[in-house]
């Protein structure tokens, strides 16, 4: 049976086939799609049992853990949505602020809660009484006064309740955006919208039941979720590793790699880099990367300079130059929208910067030129997706002209839950509005950042990354680590830099200011010194520029 043909997501976890299967390093469990399906349908029954009705959105709080997929499919079982929600990193109190606008937006009623996550859950329901927390075990539900039981970190079994019909066009997802340039918003996706999605991920990039991925990318985010999903729904073998696991260790990664044989990777850009810093020549002689086909580079502009070092650095380990894999997707897409072919060397191309901000022309030169701009292609429109590139007008741009993406296709969302205003703007038509810039060159996509990012000084456009990635180069800046942004009251450029210990601020600023003027020629350029960690990203690692504007201006 295709696991995606009309069906709902549990019904395709019950269609796969003895291969298919999910790990937990770190924890040493591991679970077959049979064992998934039987968790999930028990965990249904305990959900349905606590009050949760078809058709409502149900949070899921829970770290890397089984409770994430059990939760995930018990909950479209149930006959309800799932929300997934990041597991608590800060003060319980502080995360919960933070999770209740999602919680209220939803009306959810129900949250589902791994044992680790308790105060914080505890938090939101004291900013949102009418939630009630669904624990691991059997028992394990508190509503005002009541207790959590079930400390344990399996399912317990399920009392007796009956189990709705549920149809392919009724919502299984709400995922909400990690609101890198807004407020974030829940993405609807029904189930035959999320096996869309999953099957344009799996045709295009060739997946099968030979394919083992390794993934840290957060469950809440939309790489983290459906990339894996992909894998599994492909019969092949998952192994989900803690997000901070990497943030500490990211050489284990590597070696997880090595042992599992991987064949596919996912993460964001940034992440290639530090894979890339950390692969010295002892690593990597411990090591063999061979197997890996595919490391999907996504979520965040894809850098040429990261390309190159990932594939050099981490040769010697027999990783192969075509496993470099730059992709396009996003959550309102169940995340993919283009994809290279499976086997494809990165396509770098070399443009004028100038013509392409000011003129929004892609114009070749030389890659030496000082006005070259490094873009990395994409690839082309993943099985079912329609793409195209729409100008100002809303008419479609020729060939190597700038214009706004915008989709449409099966895996493509209707609208945002609850808003209708967000959602007949997000539209023209059928088409998505993706708010990312981007041209097509030789029929392959490139994208070239967010729309409203984009920075006019003195009449001149410019892209922020263009900015970022002259400022990172400088000697003193932490990491790489820096924003810019348009400071429209007083047309300037804004960087904020994190300057690195014992660095001295000054110099760093007039480092950055320099390297602006001669190879951007922006001399209204005004750089914040920011301590290390200073700069906020979003859940998946995108750097929040609205929010570092925001903090800024309340500084000043």
């Amino acid at each position: 049976m295709d696991p995606f043909e009309r069906l709902t997501l549990c019904e395709a976890v019950r269609a796969l086939g003895a291969g298919a299967s999910v790990a937990f390093p770190r924890t040493g469990e591991r679970f077959t799609a049979a064992e998934l399906d039987a968790a999930a349908t028990r965990f249904a029954h305990r959900l349905v049992a606590a009050g949760v009705r078809p058709g409502e959105v149900v949070g899921v709080l829970a770290p890397t853990s089984p409770l994430v997929l059990v939760g995930l499919l018990g909950i479209a079982r149930a006959g309800a949505a799932a929300s997934m929600f990041p597991a608590a990193v800060g003060l319980p109190e502080r995360e919960a602020e933070r999770l209740a606008p999602a919680v209220a937006a939803a009306g959810m009623r129900h949250l589902v809660v791994h044992r680790e996550c308790l105060d914080t859950a505890r938090a939101v329901r004291a900013l949102c009484p009418a939630v009630t927390l669904v624990g691991e075990e059997e028992g394990g539900a508190e509503g005002n006064g009541g207790e959590l039981s079930g400390e344990g970190g399996g399912v317990g079994e399920a009392p007796e309740a009956v189990l709705p019909r549920v149809a392919p066009r009724d919502l299984a997802v709400v995922q909400f955006t990690s609101g890198s340039t807004s407020a974030p918003k829940g993405v609807m996706l029904s189930h035959a919208t999320v096996l869309a999605g999953l099957r344009a991920i799996v045709t295009s990039a060739a997946m099968d039941r030979h394919d083992v991925m390794v993934s840290w990318v957060p469950h809440f985010h939309d790489m983290g979720l459906f990339g894996p999903l992909s894998v599994f729904f492909a019969g092949g073998r998952v192994h989900l590793v803690p997000p901070m696991d990497f943030v500490r260790r990211p050489a284990g990664l590597l070696r997880l790699l090595s042992e599992t044989r991987a064949t596919v990777l996912t993460g964001p850009d940034f992440s290639y880099a530090r894979l890339a810093a950390v692969a010295t020549p002892e690593l990597l002689a411990e090591l063999d990367l061979s197997p890996l086909r595919l490391a999907f580079n996504g979520a965040e502009p894809v850098r040429a300079a990261t390309v190159d070092a990932f594939v050099t650095r981490l040769a010697p380990a027999g990783l192969a130059a075509s496993a470099m894999y730059p992709v396009y997707g996003m959550a309102e897409a169940t995340l993919a929208v283009a994809f290279p072919p499976p086997g494809a060397e990165p396509r770098v191309v070399h443009l004028d910067r100038s013509r392409l901000a000011d003129d929004g022309l892609a114009v070749p030169v030389p890659a030496d030129d000082p006005r070259a701009k490094a873009l990395v292609g994409v690839g082309r429109p993943v099985e079912g997706m329609r793409l195209r590139v729409a100008g100002a007008d809303g008419a479609p741009c020729a060939p190597g002209r700038l214009g706004e993406i915008q989709i449409a296709g099966p895996a493509v969302t209707t609208g945002y839950y609850a808003a209708p205003a967000a959602t007949a703007t997000a539209f023209d038509g059928p088409w998505l509005r993706t708010g990312d810039l981007g041209f097509v060159l030789d029929g392959d996509l490139f994208v070239t950042g967010r729309r409203k990012e984009m920075i006019i000084v003195n009449g001149q456009n410019h892209f922020p990354e263009d900015a970022e990635n002259l400022a990172r180069e400088q000697p003193g800046v932490h990491r790489g680590n820096c924003v810019a942004f348009a400071d429209d009251a007083r047309e300037r450029l804004v960087v904020a830099a994190e300057i690195a210990p014992g660095g001295d601020p000054e110099a760093v600023a007039g480092s950055i200011r320099r390297a602006l003027a001669e190879r951007l020629g922006i001399a209204a350029v005004h750089v914040e010194p920011v301590r290390p960690g200073g700069l906020p990203r979003t859940t998946s690692g995108k750097w929040q520029r609205g929010r570092v504007r925001d903090l800024l201006d309340a500084r000043s």
